[in-house]
Formats: C-alpha cells, sequence, structure tokens
C-alpha cells in the first residue's frame, strides 16, 4: 500500500540545501583566505630577502648602509611583483616598512603586512571576525625576517 507523498522532497531539499550551501562556499571562502595567506606570506620573504642582500660584495661585511643593500623602493617593487592576482591592492591594510632594517645600520630586515579578505559567506565572517576589522573581512597577517648578507 503505498501513501501519497508527493512533497516530501520538497521539503526535504528545502532544509538541507541551506545547509550544504553554506558548507561549500564555507570551504571554498577557507580555500581562497589559505591561498591569500600563503601569497602574502611569499611576498613578505621575497621582499625581505631581496632587503638583505647585499648590493656590493667589495664592501666592508659589518657594514649595513643605506647604500650596502637594496634600496625601499626596490623593496617595494618586488613586495608588489610578487602579488596574487585575486588579491586587491586596495585591501592591503598596513605594510610595516619603517623600523624594518631597510635602509637602516642593523643586520636583521623584516617585513610584515596585513590583507583584509572580503568573505563571501557574511554569516561566517560575522561569526570569526574580530573587533575593528571591516564587516564581512578577515584580517590576514604575515611577517618576515632575514639576516643581512
Amino acid at each position: 500500500m503505498r501513501k501519497n507523498r508527493k512533497g516530501q522532497a520538497v521539503v526535504e531539499l528545502s532544509l538541507v540545501l541551506p545547509i550544504f550551501l553554506l558548507v561549500v562556499i564555507g570551504i571554498f571562502d577557507f580555500g581562497r583566505a589559505l591561498h591569500c595567506w600563503s601569497s602574502l606570506n611569499h611576498q613578505c620573504v621575497q621582499a625581505a630577502r631581496a632587503a638583505s642582500k647585499r648590493s656590493n660584495q667589495l664592501i666592508a661585511r659589518n657594514l649595513f648602509l643605506s647604500t650596502t643593500h637594496t634600496s625601499l623602493d626596490e623593496v617595494q617593487k618586488i613586495f608588489w611583483k610578487s602579488r596574487s592576482p585575486i588579491m586587491n591592492q586596495n585591501d592591503y591594510d598596513t605594510i610595516n616598512w619603517s623600523n624594518t632594517g631597510i635602509g637602516a645600520n642593523t643586520d636583521t630586515v623584516t617585513v610584515s603586512a596585513s590583507f583584509n579578505l572580503t568573505l563571501m559567506t557574511p554569516f561566517i565572517a560575522k561569526m570569526i571576525s574580530k573587533e575593528g576589522d571591516k564587516d564581512g573581512c578577515i584580517k590576514i597577517s604575515a611577517s618576515a625576517t632575514e639576516k643581512k648578507e
């Protein structure tokens, strides 16, 4: 004996579909966040490595002057050259060049940056965002320190 169940599939779909879509889009957002963090970390490492290189090997090895190592302009060019295409340049929050050892008489170089990633799922963004962040955004930060040659 078969009962009349014409609306059962529609009800089940309406209950399961929003949860399924939230999970799928959440996985996609997590992948984007991981990619952006990896790219930002790569940018910082590339810029710090460029700033740590000695431009002239004939100058005394114990001098760390602005003329012995890469200039700030060159380091910034290398940082932006390593940017991922999915990361909008306007979404970078802070890039720390000051007091990083670039053009200074220190033996280490530090480059740090942060990026505001806008998530596709505002519900998840509200859950994991911190106070002070833009709505629907999470802040991704990275830093790299290199010893000068």
